[in-house]
């Protein structure tokens, strides 16, 4: 156990290095009830899949050196949180909430696969790390401070950006945030969602499967000049639950329809609704027709030279 603590910057010295201590910010947790034999290591290999990770469950329960865990006793896990997004949510929005400043957003992207810019879908789910505060015993470098935490002393520019630091090291006394993304909770050890989380999920599965079936039948439609046909297949598709790639091929194709009908109202709202989820959306000169146009500029949307592909 011993090697965890050293690696993971609990107080100790490495190869002549000083590394400062570590604990636990705002940590979500679940908890265990502790049974005759269970240990540190095994609670995670248990929760997490592997051993190392101890040191987080320390770091969660308060302890500075390992110890026997006694029948019982209930055990704090750290854990990352699943947040199931509402219609409205943002990155910049949840970075706020959960990471502290808007201005993760980006790393929140980063942390889930996601583009720096990406729209939330209402249903979808974005993972929230934990954080654990380094303080620094004496001037420590970011490149090592990553390296104990990550393996990996390449993820220094990430920890200074996330820290919005301009320095490459830490003085004796200073601290900064450390996001672990890295360490996961098995799923099956998760609390599962609420009833609203599960019908929010629930609703986003249906909008997809819904948008790829409706989508070419809607296109065939709008060839043949069946502009009810577009509308009657596309109007119950709720945007805010669509993947934002689907977003633009549904609304623009909505609004057009509803442009055909003089209802320029109803594809102004629509149109909107499209630049909300995905803002870089824009109408080209060659398909769209000048009142399309026209209508789109008057939704806040921007027409680009030439034909789209």
């Amino acid at each position: 156990m011993r090697h965890l603590l050293v690696a993971l910057a609990l107080g100790a010295a490495v190869a002549g290095s000083v590394v400062g201590t570590a604990h636990a910010q705002k940590l979500e947790t679940i908890k265990h009830r502790v049974e005759r034999g269970d240990t540190l290591e095994l609670l995670a290999a248990e929760y997490y899949g592997d051993r190392r990770y101890a040191v987080f469950i320390m770091t969660a329960n308060k302890m500075t050196h390992p110890e026997p865990l006694r029948p019982g006793r209930r055990i704090r896990i750290p854990i990352q949180r699943e947040i199931t997004a509402s219609v409205g949510d943002t990155l910049g929005g949840l970075a706020e909430q959960h990471l502290g400043d808007p201005r993760r957003a980006t790393f929140l992207a980063e942390f889930n696969n996601l583009e720096a810019d990406a729209s939330i879908a209402a249903g979808q789910t974005v993972v929230i790390p934990f954080h654990v505060t380094h303080r620094a015993a004496a001037r420590e470098t970011i490149g090592s401070i990553a390296a104990a935490y990550f393996g990996d002393s390449g993820k220094a520019g990430m920890l200074r950006n996330y820290n919005f630091l301009e320095e490459p090291a830490l003085e004796k006394g200073e601290s900064l945030v450390v996001p672990i993304y890295n360490v996961r909770v098995r799923r099956s050890k998760l609390p599962a969602p609420d009833a609203e989380s599960q019908q929010r999920e629930a609703r986003l599965r249906e909008m997809e499967e819904k948008a790829v079936a409706a989508l070419p039948r809607a296109r065939a439609a709008w060839r043949e000049g069946d502009y009810q046909g577009v509308k009657r297949l596309l109007v119950d598709l709720d945007l805010d639950y669509l993947p934002a790639k689907q977003v633009p091929a549904v609304g623009m194709l909505l609004g057009r329809a509803y442009i055909a009908f003089h209802d320029t109202d109803s594809a102004t709202a629509v149109f909107q609704d499209v630049l909300r989820r995905a803002p870089d959306t824009s109408m080209d000169e060659y398909t769209y027709s000048p009142v399309e146009r026209k209508t789109w500029i008057g939704a806040g949307g921007k027409v680009a030279a030439g034909r789209s592909e």
